[in-house]
């Protein structure tokens, strides 16, 4: 990879599927935030953002993650994620890390904290006018007991990260108000500037892809910005090996065709 950026003399590489390097907001991130940010000011019990498979909904919560406000509300907001909540247990160990609960101090010695210690917290908070939210990148088991056992908290809003199957499995979505929130997949033009920002915010040419590349980038893709992140990273690395001065659609074309090569295997 080293290489890669030499050759095209940059000072990190420009894409990553990982949530929390660098956010894009195109138009369907701008609008699902939008209508986050309009249901939690009203203290919306439940919203859930239903999403297709890579389209960026775990990156669009680990931006809400640093809001400090929603509107004139201040609110407190914590992130747990569902590749690392084995059981209710770890869930719960995330959200007392994300409110800043001490094992040693808040709770008793050597046993881990359970959820009446999280109410506690939340009603804390809500006392200083501070509004919880709990932001759930994927929604498991685990994740569905802690809600259950938290159904009484009044001082808590969710944010649930959920396919269209799971939305209809969803006891909350059934027993209490909620608001549904869709994020999209990038359009042509999200497509386009979310490559030239991408490369030049490293200190690359924005005209490193050719505009007919960008083209085909969008349409293999479809519009979802995991596959998109990938496919413009991997033609990188084919471009630098061509010794090309620009990522032209014949390497764009490749690389679709090496990634639907090994999804198939």
């Amino acid at each position: 990879m080293t290489d890669v950026l030499k050759y095209w003399r940059l000072s990190a590489l420009p894409f990553s599927e990982s949530p929390g390097q660098w956010f894009f907001a195109g138009s369907a991130q701008k609008s699902a935030m939008a209508q986050i940010a309009q249901s939690l000011a009203v203290h919306t019990r439940c919203v859930i953002v239903q999403s297709e498979p890579r389209c960026g909904v775990s990156t669009l919560l680990h931006q809400l993650v640093a809001s400090r406000g929603m509107g004139d509300l201040a609110t407190q907001c914590v992130m747990t994620d569902a590749s690392r909540a084995l059981d209710a247990s770890s869930t719960i160990r995330q959200l007392t890390r994300g409110l800043g609960i001490n094992n040693d101090t808040a709770v008793r010695r050597h046993r881990p904290a359970d959820t009446r210690e999280l109410q506690h917290a939340i009603e804390f908070l809500a006392r200083q006018r501070v509004h919880t939210v709990w932001l759930v990148d994927g929604v498991t088991t685990a994740v569905l007991s802690v809600l259950k056992s938290m159904s009484n908290c009044e001082h808590i809003s969710l944010v649930l990260a959920a396919t269209a199957t799971q939305v209809k499995r969803l006891p909350t979505a059934r027993t209490s108000g909620y608001q549904t929130v869709k994020l999209g997949r990038f359009t042509a033009e999200d497509t386009d500037r979310f490559l030239s920002q991408s490369v030049t915010r490293v200190g690359g040419r924005q005209s490193l892809f050719h505009p007919r590349a960008v083209d085909q980038l969008h349409a293999y893709s479809g519009g979802r910005v995991g596959i998109l992140s990938q496919l413009a990273a991997s033609s990188l690395v084919h471009a630098a090996r061509q010794r090309q001065e620009q990522v032209m659609p014949n390497i764009i074309a490749s690389v679709a065709a090496e990634s639907t090569a090994r999804r198939a295997a």
